[in-house]
């Protein structure tokens, strides 16, 4: 007995016809779907009375009574949905993919997303595979599973990997909340790692401007450094000191002032006397250190207040030069006191001045002069340094004997050259040995204020005990000394290793 087939009513297949062509008129890249699908909708099917064939084709179609299905006369019936099929997201998706149902859609999706960054995710919504969504291709596992308390790097590295370095959370659930949590972790570690690689960035350019800045010169040959003191004590005086310092000769190492930058009657003691002599002296192109003087804080009104001034503007003076050529160790409390290791030739400042002061402030400064003198002496060895340089501000004598008299003892037992330069104090440019006991050791007084400075100093590289390593270049003490606009001639004075010179 034929079965009979029944046509969908003609209202519902042309709404099916309308809908195709409609489809058909979309811009849209599954246009080779929507043909198949449109073939399958339009192919007939054939039933034969009987055959085992027709109840397959029965089974595949779907007859829905409700229409009013039926034969259409020729053995073929035509192939319509019932209403849950025709609007099921799976028949429309398999029409727009070509084929693939939402199952397979998913994994392509996912598979697509774990090749690229900052897209979202699918499988907030569904989770219809193990592919991982944070582009690494790993299938979702518990990544502590592969810890191990011990000490191999292997586990250390999984479990680093797999909490604090992935996106992938152990109790990850697929919801949004997961989503944005991940979120969260990958910025914040995103973050973590901006700041790493700039912090070794800036540490590595830090480190290279260090290095490349304080790497001392050569530890040989002679050095020829540059010392003054009792100036700029006038306006005259500053232009000079200006000029000089500006043309400073090209074989300077560091520049030495030993004491009253700011001693001008006018300038004395007042706060804008120091700042004109850090600017004055900042003209030279080589670092300069500083020591206090007496007319710098004690012959003051207030002299600690003075005192204050002079360290704002002149401590720790050589730091406004760079790149620094040395390293400079001071003196924890007494910053004026400063030390440096160059060239074999070890040099530090004390803190000495001829005005006496009240007896505690007195006595406690020298015993700190002491304390920093045989410090820096038992900081090198022997073999680190083959000649001695102290500044002070003051001439050795026994009214500085709190200084002096512990240091001597230790000085006299060494067997290297010691030079103790100061300002002057009376008369003019002198060296002497004031401790008979010291042969080794000597002093030098500078000329009086601005009528030679700055005076060249040069020591000379490891000699023989019978060689004087000091050697002063002076400059002739007359108008030429001001006047002269190119550097002059230089000739050995006397049995001495002191040298006239004249230069503009």
């Amino acid at each position: 007995m034929q079965r009979l087939t029944h046509s969908a009513p003609a209202k519902y297949q042309q709404e099916e016809e309308m809908e195709l062509e409609y489809d058909k008129g979309k811009n849209v890249s599954s246009i080779a779907g929507l043909d198949r699908f449109s073939n399958e909708r339009n192919t007939p099917k054939m039933s034969l009375v009987g055959s085992g064939d027709e109840e397959d084709a029965h089974s595949q179609h779907f007859a829905n009574d409700e229409y009013g299905e039926e034969d259409n006369g020729t053995g073929a019936t035509s192939r319509s949905s019932s209403w849950s099929s025709r609007y099921s997201v799976e028949r429309q998706l398999m029409a727009i993919t070509g084929g693939l149902d939402s199952a397979h859609m998913l994994d392509k999706m996912d598979n697509l997303h774990a090749s690229r960054e900052k897209t979202k995710s699918a499988r907030g919504l569904y989770r219809s595979s193990t592919a991982a969504m944070d582009g690494s291709g790993e299938q979702y596992t518990d990544y502590t599973t592969s810890y191990s308390l011990g000490l191999g790097l292997s586990g250390m590295w999984e479990y680093i990997r797999g909490t604090l370095w992935s996106d992938l959370e152990l109790n990850y659930d697929g919801t949004t909340q997961s989503l944005v949590r991940r979120e969260k972790r990958r910025v914040k570690r995103r973050r973590i790692m901006i700041g790493f690689v700039s912090l070794v960035a800036l540490s590595v350019a830090v480190g290279v401007l260090v290095v490349k800045g304080n790497t001392p010169t050569p530890n040989s040959g002679p050095v020829n450094f540059y010392v003054l003191a009792d100036e700029p004590y006038d306006l005259s005086n500053a232009r000079q000191l200006t000029l000089e310092l500006e043309k400073l000769p090209s074989d300077a190492e560091f520049v030495v002032h030993l004491g009253n930058a700011n001693g001008g009657a006018q300038s004395a003691c007042q706060e804008y006397g120091y700042e004109r002599a850090a600017n004055i002296l900042k003209e030279s192109p080589v670092p300069v250190f500083v020591i206090p003087g007496d007319r710098d804080w004690v012959t003051c009104n207030r002299p600690q207040q003075s005192l204050d001034y002079w360290s704002i503007n002149l401590s720790k003076f050589d730091q406004n030069f760079t790149p620094r050529k040395f390293k400079v160790d001071y003196q924890e409390g007494n910053e004026e006191n400063f030390a440096f290791l160059h060239k074999g030739v070890l040099f530090l400042s004390v803190h000495i001045v001829d005005a006496e002061t009240d007896a505690s402030e007195w006595t406690s400064r020298h015993e700190r002069n002491v304390m920093w003198t045989k410090e820096k002496l038992s900081q090198f060895d022997d073999g680190d340094y083959h000649s001695l340089v102290i500044f002070g501000h003051a001439a050795p004598s026994s009214k500085q004997g709190e200084y002096f008299w512990p240091v001597i003892d230790q000085l006299k037992d060494m067997d290297k050259p010691v030079l103790y330069l100061h300002a002057n104090s009376d008369g003019n440019f002198e060296e002497y040995k004031p401790f008979g006991e010291a042969d080794n050791f000597s002093a030098v007084q500078l000329e009086k204020r601005g009528r030679e400075a700055p005076m060249k100093v040069t020591v000379l590289d490891e000699n023989p005990k019978s060689v004087d390593p000091f050697v002063f270049t002076r400059r002739d003490i007359t108008k030429d000394t001001y006047e002269a606009n190119g550097k002059g001639d230089c000739k050995v004075r006397g049995s001495k290793q002191h040298v006239e010179c004249i230069w503009g």
